[in-house]
């Protein structure tokens, strides 16, 4: 039976959503009359969420309504991750610092556009993400035998999903002539944010509503032209280029983030690889609950 990666980051999703419920529902003190969602986010408990006409939607009916929709599987998914947790911590089961880099990485590619505070912000819960992810397939396929050979071949015909290539994160400003080009960086020593001058006077219709945002590349990508990773690599973080010459105009780029390759030998690799294999030979679910009999687990909480 084939249990994909994308099944077992479909449970971290969900995880992920409920865990974001949880917040909403147990995050405080209730006494207080106000509290933080997040740093721009603040919740007052004793006035209106929203109002209809003369109706109002308080926040005792938002809470009210959240248990009794998502209380439970909110409460059960919780569960889950602290039986892997522990189950982890109890078998000292431990996960190469690279392959979290790797993900991380992957993840803030799946994120797009970020400032640096917000990349910060997330790092910690994604590290969870990824514990919890590796834990859990380790868990359910640990009783999995497969042997020394298999993992070998399976690495070396399939390495590449286990490593990660060199990435920039780019935006830019395209014009048609040294003139405008000169206008551009004018308006960028000026004051004015790269997002703004590309909304204003990028002639990439398809980027300049987007502040110029570009994506991430590698060295080898045909999408961009090969001077804007070479320029790119030469420039540092949340800077901008000097005007370059680019077919029939000039670009001006900028560069966010550069993520650095990542490679994993095979000894760095061989637990990931094996159980992946595994992970094609389950006959059942991928369901972090039949992990919960390996442990006390007492539900107090029921419907």
């Amino acid at each position: 039976m084939r249990i994909s990666r994308l099944v077992l980051w479909s449970i971290i999703l969900l995880l992920l959503i409920t865990n974001i419920t949880t917040f909403l529902i147990f995050s405080g003190d209730n006494s207080k009359e106000e509290y933080r969602l997040d740093e721009n986010t603040k919740i007052d408990r004793n006035k209106p969420l929203a109002e209809i006409e003369n109706e109002e939607i308080l926040y005792q009916d938002w809470m009210d309504q959240l248990v009794r929709l998502y209380g439970e599987k909110v409460l059960t998914d919780l569960i889950d991750q602290e039986v892997v947790f522990q189950l982890a911590e109890k078998e000292d089961i431990d996960i190469h610092p690279k392959i979290i880099e790797r993900e991380l990485s992957r993840m803030m590619i799946m994120q797009g556009l970020q400032t640096p505070e917000e990349r910060e912000q997330q790092i910690t819960k994604w590290t969870e993400q990824i514990k919890f992810r590796y834990f859990l397939q380790y868990l359910l396929t640990e009783d999995i035998s497969i042997p020394e050979s298999e993992i070998e071949e399976y690495y070396n015909t399939f390495q590449n999903q286990y490593q990660f290539d060199d990435m920039i994160q780019l935006s830019h400003i395209l014009v048609s002539n040294q003139q405008e080009a000169e206008l551009v960086i004018a308006k960028l020593e000026e004051g004015m944010s790269f997002a703004q001058v590309a909304n204003e006077y990028s002639s990439d219709t398809e980027t300049a509503g987007q502040g110029g945002y570009l994506g991430y590349y590698s060295e080898t990508s045909s999408f961009i032209p090969d001077q804007y990773y070479e320029e790119a690599i030469s420039i540092d973080e949340g800077t901008y280029s000097e005007p370059l010459s680019v077919g029939s105009g000039y670009a001006i780029i900028f560069h966010h983030q550069h993520l650095s390759a990542i490679q994993l030998s095979y000894d760095e690799a061989y637990q990931e690889v094996r159980q992946d294999i595994a992970l094609d030979r389950m006959e059942t679910d991928v369901d972090p609950s039949i992990l919960r009999e390996q442990l006390e687990v007492d539900l107090i909480y029921k419907e």
